[in-house]
């Protein structure tokens, strides 16, 4: 069994995702807060309807397919969530964690001004949450004595600075590192795990008052951008990361483990 968490959003790397595994013959888990993280404004948060939606397409593929709702920085809940889908589909054996982000209210701007505690919501769904899901996971896998596989997902932005994603920038790198500690302790239980770093992803986050909005100063702002920043000359789409995440789960990529795999259009290396 597959487990997506940040599964819901539509056009997201998380649904994507979970279509792509569904297609590929798993069984999936479809994971996702479906409520505003804590006090941060609901921009970008997946709904009830968004994730019952998802349900009904993979489902419509022919595949098993089961839901669950948890913040991923609340270690009762992931605990709950995971026993409740592993009840439903088997043992999990494949975690993408998806769940992660920035955003106005939720660690944006000069890191002089941000509130600390907008900073900690940062560090806790990026790097906490990662850290929750696959620790829940992991230990069901050695338990069960069987291998697996996880791939996290961080961003260019945990490997160069962008101004004001400075609390951004820590958690994504922070999620690498994670990967990488994770890869070392887990390789000898069977356990692979990597990490996929993308970069600017055409998903509903790159809109009218999202922080590219704010960071770039609109559509003229975001074109300049992408010209300066972007090799290839484009956005990526969700499709192409969640392509590059499944292979790191696949048996393809069984001799991977411990990296942090840019898929960024060339983006990283500017």
């Amino acid at each position: 069994m597959a487990l997506v968490t940040g599964a819901a959003r539509p056009r997201s790397i998380g649904r994507a995702t979970a279509l792509e595994l569904a297609r590929g013959g798993a069984a999936v888990a479809c994971l996702d807060i479906a409520r505003p993280y804590r006090d941060a404004p609901a921009h970008g948060t997946a709904s009830g309807d968004d994730l019952a939606e998802l349900a009904a397409e993979i489902a419509a593929l022919g595949g098993p397919v089961a839901t669950a709702t948890a913040d991923v920085a609340d270690e009762d809940e992931v605990e709950a969530a995971v026993a409740q889908v592993s009840g439903q589909l088997g043992p999990v054996t494949l975690v993408a964690n998806i769940a992660g982000g920035s955003g106005p209210g939720f660690g944006l701007g000069p890191l002089l001004n941000i509130p600390a505690e907008e900073f900690r919501r940062v560090l806790d769904v990026n790097v906490v949450g990662t850290w929750l899901v696959s620790k829940a996971c992991a230990n069901r896998m050695v338990a069960a004595g069987v291998g697996g596989r996880i791939c996290n997902v961080s961003s260019q932005a945990g490997k160069r600075a962008f101004p004001f994603l400075g609390a951004y920038c820590a958690a994504k790198a922070g999620v690498i590192l994670l990967t990488q500690t994770m890869a070392t302790e887990l390789g000898p239980q069977g356990i692979a795990v990597n990490a996929v770093c993308p970069g600017t992803v055409n998903t509903d986050l790159i809109n009218k008052d999202s922080m590219f909005e704010q960071l770039m100063g609109g559509p003229d702002g975001l074109a300049a951008y992408i010209t300066r920043e972007i090799p290839l000359g484009r956005l990526q789409s969700a499709e192409e990361i969640a392509a590059a995440i499944c292979w790191l789960l696949s048996d393809a990529a069984r001799g991977v483990t411990g990296e942090a795999l840019n898929v960024s259009a060339g983006q990283t290396m500017v």
